[in-house]
């Protein structure tokens, strides 16, 4: 057996972090400094070996198969088939990577910051790394599960314990809400593993072999079945749907940010709230093709809801990090809006825009922590010319800030235009007459949600970089509140401070000698500048290895949704919409005649 194969490498990777956070502790003895130095090669190594295995995964990956999939068994004893099984494939690769990533950031963001129990809050956010990485590689449903269930627990005690003054409020509203969406989500999945047990005969959790199953024999869509398939998808939706979050299921999220330390909130905007929208690939639209082509068009209203009411409260926020806070609401929209379109250049663009959002986000929520260490505050009214005292940091913060309202040439462009051409494409060729008006109006109203997103951030950045300095003469006597009194005062000893909102802020603390962006800084927002502009001129690059996956997971959908239209129009859909169903169905081959359309995305300046 070869030590180092395929297999071996994923396992070493999802294994990595929890040697480190062992690691952690057991060098707890030797001080702040020793700790975060193993913190952070720990997470490099992790890095590494992703980055490593990505490059090997790739030809496999591209051509629509899985890859380094490794199986054990784990429970299977009479009836049931449960397996330790990972594996990577299209749909799963570029979040595996971006957790490995976005973890390097999180240890980097935290490096002075984090003064108080180091040694539990690195490793906590070390277990939270290898949590994030299994949910993308498991390949069994309750392996799946375990894992997205392992994610709640390191951040419950990373917002409880280092967050700032309503910190144990946020912890609770953030884990009572995922939980219960995710024991729906579970209750869900059970009964699709029944069903298909009941036409094998075997109790199998492999994801694969119930996506092949429920295709053989789906689930009944009809009264006379009890709408199965119609409740199995709303215990899905809701599991889902509070994770992403889609609104109205979203109220947990501002507060978990805004009281989350910076290096929590790089994860949880970056990383946990993707996983959301992988399950609607992973689950909803390849194992109920019909009630997700039913739920379709409602689905794709509340994206649109989301896109703008989160761009419309974005508007209101005095609180910097709230602000950013919001927008993640309004841009998670888009990814809902895509996945629900049910068009290729769409879901396409969905999946790429989850990583666009993870790194312009995480590049977001790092760079206000940096803010806040320096000036003690994080109200947009106690801020200004910050640009003049520390350039690159306000360079860093445009560049995340252009990443993020989707201007040219970055990446943010390239996924906010797939989803938009995508939903106009479905709304003048892929609907039924009566629906028309309904999809385009949507879509409109989703362009409006990018003037909003432009308007909400270049305000902020004028407001706080530009302008007259609205901060105190320095004062290098001057100290950092006391921790004497956490709920008054802003204690910096959790986390990046004790404030939480706006009325908590105690206006800003003299600026540092030097206000400029550290050598740990840089190492933070670096990677993250790279893959923003690597993705923005060179889209293709991370749109062809998931093509193929992609198509596979959406056929079933799309093919419901355009027998679903046909049906309701009395008539046959146009020609195009016809050939986009035929051409997506499970295992077809995209012929030439109909080229992937993230065709020639690698011309885009």
């Amino acid at each position: 057996m070869n030590p180092f194969s395929p297999a071996n490498h994923l396992i070493l990777v999802i294994l990595t972090p929890l040697v480190g956070a062992l690691a952690a502790w057991l060098l707890g003895s030797r001080g702040v400094s020793a700790v975060r130095q193993s913190a952070a090669v720990t997470t490099l190594i992790t890095l590494t070996g992703a980055v490593l295995l990505i490059l090997r995964a790739l030809p496999a990956v591209s051509a629509g198969h899985a890859f380094a999939v490794s199986e054990g068994p784990w429970l299977v004893d009479g009836p049931f088939d449960i397996r330790f099984s990972l594996g990577l494939d299209g749909l799963s690769i570029w979040l595996f990577g971006l957790s490995a990533l976005l973890s390097v950031t999180a240890v980097m963001v935290s490096w002075e910051a984090i003064k108080e129990k180091p040694v539990g809050f690195y490793a906590l956010l070390l277990i939270l790394e290898s949590a994030m990485l299994g949910v993308f590689a498991a390949r069994d449903v309750m392996l799946f599960y375990v894992f997205f269930e392992f994610t709640l627990v390191p951040l419950f005690f990373l917002i409880g314990i280092w967050g700032h003054d309503d910190r144990r409020r946020a912890a609770v509203k953030f884990f009572i809400y995922t939980l219960a969406g995710s024991v729906l989500a579970f209750l869900g999945l059970l009964t699709i593993v029944l069903w298909n047990a009941s036409h094998t005969g075997t109790l199998s959790f492999d994801i694969a072999k119930l996506t092949a199953g429920l295709a053989a024999h789906p689930l009944p869509m009809d009264a006379r079945g009890g709408w199965l398939q119609w409740w199995v998808f709303l215990a899905l939706f809701a599991g889902f749907a509070v994770k992403v979050p889609i609104v109205p299921f979203h109220t947990w999220l501002p507060l978990a940010h805004v009281e989350a330390p910076t290096g929590a909130s790089v994860d949880l905007a970056g990383v946990l709230l993707k996983i959301g929208i992988y399950g609607f690939l992973r689950f909803s639209l390849p194992m109920l093709p019909e009630a997700t082509a039913a739920a379709a068009p409602w689905i794709l209203g509340l994206g649109v809801i989301g896109i703008l009411y989160g761009a419309l409260v974005a508007l209101a926020q005095s609180d910097l990090k709230r602000l950013i806070a919001y927008s993640s609401v309004s841009h998670m929209g888009y990814c809902v809006m895509g996945i629900a379109a049910l068009e290729p250049v769409a879901v396409e663009g969905a999946t790429l825009q989850l990583i666009n959002h993870g790194l312009s986000a995480a590049g977001l929520f790092a760079l206000v922590g940096m803010i806040y260490e320096r000036y003690h505050t994080r109200s947009i009214a106690n801020l200004g010319g910050i640009a003049a005292r520390a350039p690159w940091l306000a360079f860093m913060f445009l560049l995340f800030t252009f990443s993020s309202i989707g201007l040219p040439g970055l990446n943010g462009f390239v996924g906010e235009f797939m989803v938009l051409l995508g939903s106009f494409q479905r709304a003048w060729s892929g609907v039924a007459f009566e629906w028309r008006s309904s999809y385009l109006t949507m879509a409109v109203a989703s362009v409006v949600g990018v003037v909003l997103g432009a308007w909400y951030m270049l305000w902020a950045v004028e407001r706080v970089f530009f302008g007259a300095s609205r901060q105190p003469p320095a004062d290098h006597g001057h100290a950092p509140p006391s921790s004497a009194d956490h709920g008054a005062s802003g204690d910096d000893s959790h986390g990046h401070g004790g404030h939480g909102d706006g009325g908590h802020d105690h206006g800003p603390a003299a600026a540092e000698p030097t206000d400029d962006l550290r050598w740990y800084e840089w190492a933070a927002l670096a990677p993250l500048a790279l893959f923003v502009l690597w993705i923005g001129l060179f889209p293709a690059t991370f749109l062809a290895p998931s093509a193929a996956a992609v198509r596979t997971a959406m056929a079933p959908g799309a093919a419901a949704f355009a027998a679903r239209m046909g049906a309701v129009h009395g008539s046959p859909l146009p020609q195009t919409a016809q050939a986009d169903a035929a051409t997506t169905l499970p295992g077809a081959a995209i012929v030439p005649s109909d080229p992937p359309l993230t065709a020639g995305f690698e011309r885009i300046p």
